[in-house]
């Protein structure tokens, strides 16, 4: 059964770079997402089985240190599954898309204002519908959790209808209860968010909880 994503819960609980977080020191900013990133490449190489992942995300420093650990975490060193990023300075500079990878990661978050953050995810999935994408998208925390995705289809018609017929929507949420990250198939149907299945969990090792729930 599908079950709402609760926007107000889940920010409570979020992973990702968020600037306005005062409990850390930059440095400890980079070692939380050394953490998560390597999580979600981790997820992205085991249980998703991408063989290839196009990264999108904004040029912030903690974004990089994000897409980093998510490379660390997703490449095997004999070069079986490849990564390619391209990061934006702005909305504007997103373009036509037409990425060529099995997969698709919407990284936003870092420095960036949540408005520039939704406006590079509403451009992104745009350009993803306009170039009728057929691979996986897998929405970062900070993208998820706010209902961007919701957002935009529900400010954009073309997106809407692009999004309610990919069953391949893949998102996380973090579960400091239960001290684990979530990964989810998921849905956007009539402008809803909304999880469709459970695909595993991931472990927070005490250092990795401490940093989270002081990001907050």
């Amino acid at each position: 059964m599908k079950k709402p994503i609760l926007t107000a819960l889940l920010m409570s609980m979020a992973v990702g770079g968020a600037a306005e977080a005062q409990g850390l020191t930059l440095g400890e900013h980079y070692a939380l997402r050394s953490y998560t990133g390597k999580a979600f490449g981790q997820v992205m190489a085991g249980p998703l089985g991408f063989k290839s992942v196009h990264v999108l995300t904004n040029n912030t420093s903690i974004c990089a240190a994000l897409v980093g650990a998510i490379g660390a975490g997703y490449l095997d060193l004999e070069g079986n599954r490849r990564l390619q990023v391209t990061p934006f300075a702005s909305p504007e500079e997103v373009g036509p898309l037409s990425p060529k990878e099995e997969a698709v990661a919407l990284i936003f978050g870092g420095q960036a204002t949540p408005e520039v953050n939704y406006a590079l995810t509403k451009n992104s999935l745009k350009s993803l519908a306009q170039g009728n994408y057929g691979g996986a998208i897998f929405f970062h925390l900070r993208v998820w959790a706010p209902g961007f995705v919701a957002r935009a289809a529900q400010e954009d018609p073309e997106v809407a209808r692009y999004l309610a017929a990919k069953e391949n929507l893949y998102a996380v949420t973090a579960d400091l209860n239960a001290k684990v990250v979530r990964l989810w198939q998921v849905s956007v149907k009539e402008g809803k968010q909304a999880t469709v299945k459970e695909l595993g969990t991931v472990a927070l090792n005490p250092v990795w909880e401490d940093l989270l729930r002081r990001s907050l």
